[in-house]
């Protein structure tokens, strides 16, 4: 046991004289949960004006769920839909939307994501970004694609002011 730590101090003692070990703590920006619950009510109220019953999921950027959400008359089933959006939008950095548009436009191409299962190309997933930085993504799922996108977008858009 000697050994090791010898080994370990010793080799800690080696990076820190050049330099390896001299990371500092990341900062990041997470979203909070407040905003989150805010984008998908909103999605939800958007949706719920056209008569549409949907379920709406926020991820993180790194494609964690951290809210899932059913409205009322909603079918727990659509929430699959808008957490794989949502990890597509995140994931891939852009609207599902346009992922949509791009392989229609290309049929010939291959899919991009490399065939990851929890990628779901059909609009209603939108990155959530603070500047350039993205720091989750909002998926709706449960109306046409391109409703959901619109419904999206409405959730987007009532949390946009206080993401900076």
């Amino acid at each position: 046991m000697k050994v090791v730590k010898s080994a370990a101090i010793a080799l800690l003692g080696m990076g820190a004289a050049h330099g390896v070990i001299a990371d500092e703590l990341l900062t990041e920006k997470v979203l909070p949960l407040s905003l989150e619950v805010e984008a998908a009510q909103a999605a939800i109220q958007a949706c719920a004006a056209k008569q549409f019953h949907i379920s709406v999921a926020i991820v993180d950027a790194y494609g964690n769920t951290k809210l899932e959400l059913v409205s009322d008359g909603g079918n727990f089933t659509t929430l699959d839909s808008a957490r794989r959006k949502a990890y597509t939008a995140v994931m891939m950095r852009q609207p599902t939307a346009t992922l949509q548009q791009n392989i229609a436009a290309n049929p010939g191409a291959p899919p991009p994501g490399d065939g990851n299962p929890m990628f779901l190309f059909l609009a209603g997933g939108i990155p959530i970004r603070v500047g350039t930085e993205v720091v989750g993504a909002i998926g709706v799922g449960g109306a046409a694609s391109q409703q959901d996108a619109l419904c999206a977008q409405a959730g987007l858009d009532k949390i946009q002011g206080e993401l900076h």
